[in-house]
């Protein structure tokens, strides 16, 4: 009876373990099948970042010209190069198959490829297929870029005017080249406004303020002189006179000659509305002081800002050039109204300003792209004086959110700026990567030229 108990015993233990032995394969591929599974995940995650770059490289050789044999061989090159790396272990892709789709002047190229498994072995799972594929646009579509830059009087120091010149020339030549883009040249057009303590109108004046660039400021209103003292100081100085009127029906003007604009104010202050009736810009303003007899002007001691015109958008090299070399630095830093004007260039709603060839295209235009590129060294520090309005750099914030709500991409370019300087161009930024802080002239070219190089990359489109 012992013994039949034993061997019973006995043998219950041998099927436990035959169970747990069985058990332990399914659970070892399950585990197996995971661990490569994240594997070839990561590894996926790799080659669409190469698929990308490879099509985005064969699309900007079709840009330049080439043919599709050359853009094939570019696209290989791009993608073996990204992909020959140490951690490409049980990885195989093919080379890169381009399609070219000429109505919607797309361009797809896909990869396929095979990650060698490990644990999966196990139930004879020997290797995990993916295909990659990627398109983008060829052709160049509609680009609208609007440069604004700080010429306040800290440009004028190390340099840095100097440094700006070179660095903007050669933005202009990689959105414009010499030759040309294939196609139509008004697809690629650029504009430019400076700024310092305001912006300078030009020829846009009137239209933006309703007022004339010659006007004449009238007072009408009794004029005051002293009589007797009111209040000494110590020393016997009057410090406090009693005024008597001098004249009572007075007539006295002030000659304006200036196209200088300040910020606009009232509700439409951070909008692209066009201007009209409540929506003006501020123009420079003179005010009579009837007890001392002189006149002032809300600028301080100068009728005038900086004597750059905007240059509206334009495919005109020259135009763009000549811009660029006249720029001299003064003034404060009115980074708002730089901001602004950025904008306005690239709005449709501002297209009764700008002349026939400069007008912006709708926002929903098709296949079109509006950049605002912001360059600033300094704090914005400048409003209008007497305003009560916010101050500059909430002011530019406030105008930068609106833009981004029209899909306008902003970059933004702090030279050598302050802590201040910097926050406000971080934060206007469409992303942080679109925001440079270069500190000297070689930064500033290498920022410009790696914004060129961004707008003129063309977006994956799936």
């Amino acid at each position: 009876m012992n013994t039949g108990r034993l061997n019973f015993a006995e043998n219950e233990k041998g099927n436990v373990a035959m169970i747990a032995a069985l058990t332990i394969i399914p659970i070892v591929a399950i585990a197996g099948f995971a661990i490569d599974f994240q594997v070839t995940t990561t590894q996926k995650a790799r080659v669409q970042q190469a698929v990308d770059s490879a099509v985005l490289a064969a699309t900007k050789s079709m840009q330049d010209g080439k043919d599709q044999a050359y853009t094939l061989k570019e696209a290989n090159d791009y993608f073996t190069g990204i992909l020959n790396q140490p951690n490409n272990s049980g990885l195989t892709c093919s080379k890169i198959q381009l399609t070219y789709i000429e109505d919607t002047e797309e361009l797809e190229g896909f990869a396929t490829c095979e990650q060698r498994t490990t644990l999966s072995n196990v139930v004879g799972i020997k290797k995990l297929d993916f295909t990659v594929s990627s398109a983008a646009t060829y052709g160049i579509g509609k680009l609208e870029i609007a440069f604004v830059f700080d010429v306040s009087g800290s440009m004028s120091s190390s340099s840095r005017m100097t440094n700006l010149k070179v660095a903007a020339k050669e933005a202009v030549n990689t959105l414009l080249p010499v030759d040309g883009y294939p196609g139509d040249p008004e697809d690629v057009r650029l504009a430019m406004v400076s700024y310092d303590t305001m912006v300078n109108a030009g020829p846009y004046f009137k239209a933006v303020t309703n007022k004339d660039p010659v006007r004449t400021e009238i007072y009408k209103g009794p004029i005051y002189e002293k009589t007797t003292c009111k209040k000494q100081n110590k020393s016997g100085t009057c410090t406090e006179w009693n005024y008597g009127i001098k004249e009572h029906n007075a007539t006295r003007t002030f000659n304006i000659s200036s196209t200088c604009v300040w910020e606009r104010e009232g509700t439409e202050r951070y909008t692209d509305r066009g201007p009209a009736a409540g929506r003006w810009l501020g123009s420079v303003s003179a005010k009579f002081d009837p007890y001392t007899e002189t006149w002032s002007t809300d600028n301080g001691t100068s009728l005038w800002c900086n004597y750059d015109l905007p240059v509206p958008l334009t495919y005109n090299r020259d135009d763009l050039l000549n811009f660029i070399n006249k720029m001299t630095p003064r003034g404060n830093t009115a980074g708002h109204i730089g901001t602004a004007w950025g904008w306005y260039l690239v709005s449709p709603e501002f297209n009764n300003v700008w002349p026939a060839g400069s007008k912006a295209l709708p926002y929903d235009e098709p296949d079109a792209t509006k950049v605002v590129i912001m360059m600033s060294d300094g704090e914005y520090n400048q409003i209008r004086p007497g305003s009560g309005n916010p101050n500059s750099a909430t002011q530019a914030r406030a105008i930068c959110d609106e833009m981004k709500k029209k899909e306008i991409v902003i970059y933004t370019v702090a030279f050598s700026a302050p802590t201040a300087g910097q926050q406000v161009l971080a934060y206007c930024a469409s992303n942080p990567a679109f925001a440079f802080k270069p500190s000297n002239g070689q930064e500033l070219t290498e920022a410009y030229k790696a914004i060129a190089r961004s707008i003129s990359d063309l977006r994956i489109s799936r």
